[in-house]
């Protein structure tokens, strides 16, 4: 038989009194909560350093044994110095602190921390001194706090309303048990909240206001908070600001994409993780993007976005940008340069190598490139032979540009990926691509035209995998290039 070793030992089951007892016999009558707590989480917190203590305590032949070791001196004086001027309150006034020094001290509280770890069971020694086996991190989920999720107002903030309180909005039986994601950590079964203004019907979440519009009958408008604490980002699951604001700092600074973020998340904190939940999708991820990137923008413009409730989240994508961007540009990229993402223009590429023109990027590796062939093609390869000429004979200068020639190309990433337009080339359609690695058309202009070249509505059949025909290619490698 073979049975896996948890990794973790359970919280001390002693009880209360037992621990009261202890308190009241060992530290000052004015102690503190806090540092009653901080001297609790010391001991528990510390596993390994105790069994070096347990160990120097309980010596084999040939070992001399230490009450008090190094090992918990060494604990007290870094509680000593965490506690400042409270480490008073550890002595009872029968002690006489002032009147020791700082060697006594150090042991008078290293002989309380080896005392309490003996009454929370947290020494690997039984009372006649046989070692059992060794202290491991203790699992702190028994003594985790019941987090729930609630509207951060006090009170209604409608007008009219003067300051109304709202009550609780659903029965016990009807509130949502959601996973939270908060900072590193998940929680299961955390409880969201939501109220209700009976005066006005305002709804009150936790990420959002809800009342009806008074345009549209049967219609609500969504407010969406800035000062929100948790956003809802899926179905049952709500993170935390940090969570959120990691996913955009890894977005711009690392360039990640939702999925690499999401596995990212999975190999190194839901996997080590005693949760319920799922795994984090890559459409979570996305989602928390969004829902922070609106908060965001919205707080520097001084806006508060307001949209119709109920919409997807592709559709609020779309209306966020049209209220918080201004003439197609947000308002809190505007002036913003860096070296990644803004560069000197230039008329020539650095590198023009001697492929054939035919060649595809991406796709005619390690293979043998067919000559190109059809009407004009003999047109690019002299193209890409004049463009090599030109950069070889190109001359240096020295001047400064003038203005127009120094304007800057700036590059804007969104989501880590850099990629051509989303929707469909044909005229003035904007539906979504039928395929959107290497297609240009959407379902229905893909059946119509998927077969002809889409360059300056050519309407000839296209060449191979590309959407040009035989006369445009040579343009399109130009482009490419």
């Amino acid at each position: 038989m073979v049975s896996a070793a948890p990794d973790h030992n359970p919280y001390s089951d002693i009880t209360f009194q037992a621990f009261s007892q202890f308190v009241v016999q060992n530290f000052s009558s004015k102690v503190s909560l806090a540092t009653v707590l901080v001297v609790l989480f010391t001991t528990t917190s510390n596993p390994d350093l105790l069994n070096l203590h347990a160990r120097q305590q309980n010596p084999v032949q040939g070992e001399r044994g230490q009450t008090i070791s190094g090992w918990i001196k060494a604990l007290a004086h870094a509680l000593e110095e965490k506690l400042g001027d409270n480490v008073d309150r550890l002595f009872k006034q029968s002690e006489h602190k002032e009147n020791m020094q700082s060697n006594q001290i150090n042991s008078g509280i290293s002989i309380k921390l080896d005392t309490l770890s003996k009454v929370l069971k947290f020494y690997p020694y039984d009372t006649n001194g046989k070692r059992q086996k060794a202290l491991k991190p203790v699992s702190e989920k028994e003594i985790e706090p019941a987090y729930v999720i609630c509207p951060t107002s006090m009170e209604c903030q409608t007008v009219s309303c003067n300051g109304q309180y709202f009550l609780l909005d659903k029965r016990d039986r009807d509130v949502p048990r959601v996973t939270l994601i908060k900072g590193a950590k998940t929680y299961d079964g955390v409880h969201v909240l939501s109220g209700k203004c009976t005066k006005c019907d305002t709804k009150y979440y936790a990420d959002h206001e809800s009342s009806k519009d008074p345009g549209v009958v049967g219609e609500s408008r969504r407010f969406y908070l800035n000062s929100a604490k948790y956003l809802k980002v899926g179905q049952s699951l709500w993170v935390d600001r940090s969570f959120s604001g990691a996913v955009i700092n890894a977005t711009y600074s690392f360039h990640a994409s939702s999925a690499a973020f999401a596995e990212f998340w999975n190999d190194s904190f839901w996997s080590i993780q005693e949760t319920s939940s799922r795994k984090l999708s890559r459409r979570l991820v996305w989602h928390a993007f969004v829902q922070e990137s609106i908060r965001r923008v919205a707080q520097s413009s001084g806006h508060t976005l307001e949209l119709q409730d109920g919409l997807p989240i592709d559709d609020v994508t779309k209306h966020a940008f049209l209220s918080l961007g201004e003439k197609g540009v947000v308002r809190s990229a505007e002036n913003h340069f860096c070296s990644e993402c803004t560069h000197d223009y230039k008329n020539t590429a650095d590198i023009i190598t001697g492929d054939d023109p035919a060649g595809l990027v991406g796709v005619d590796e390690n293979r043998n490139v067919p000559v190109l062939t059809g009407e004009d093609a003999d047109l690019a390869v002299q193209d890409a032979a004049q463009a090599r000429l030109d950069a070889e004979n190109a001359m240096d200068i020295d001047q400064t540009p003038s203005p127009s020639e120094a304007t800057p190309v700036k590059l804007v990433v969104m989501d880590g990926v850099v990629m051509g337009p989303t929707h469909c080339a044909y005229g003035d359609c904007t539906q979504d691509l039928a395929k959107l690695k290497g297609g240009v058309l959407c379902v229905h202009h893909e059946i119509l035209y998927g077969n002809l070249c889409r360059m300056h509505d050519c309407n000839r059949p296209k060449v191979a995998l590309t959407h040009t025909c035989a006369q445009h290619q040579h343009r399109w490698y130009k482009h490419v290039v």
